[in-house]
């Protein structure tokens, strides 16, 4: 059996841990869908009733929790130029 790729898991570990502070950074609307839906795994009717939201609620939340952590995932850090 070959030994675990320590430096994938520890780059795995990191990624996890961006993913998780970007969704503590949600709006909390947001994250509460983001919560029931991905991690509780409730369909979004049962969301929206947890919430007393309408579903469409829900489905508006949910996506821009995705276009938020999307664009935190593609978002590439800005570049210092080198001053002489």
């Amino acid at each position: 059996m070959l030994a675990p790729d320590h430096q994938q898991h520890n780059e795995q570990r990191m990624q996890y841990a961006k993913v998780m502070q970007r969704v503590g950074q949600l709006p909390e609307a947001q994250r509460n869908a983001v919560f029931l839906v991905y991690v509780e795994g409730f369909t979004y009717q049962e969301a929206a009733d947890t919430l007393a939201v309408p579903i469409g609620t829900i489905m508006s939340r949910l996506a821009a929790a995705r276009t938020t952590l999307a664009s935190a995932v593609t978002a590439r850090p800005a570049v210092q130029e080198k001053r002489l």
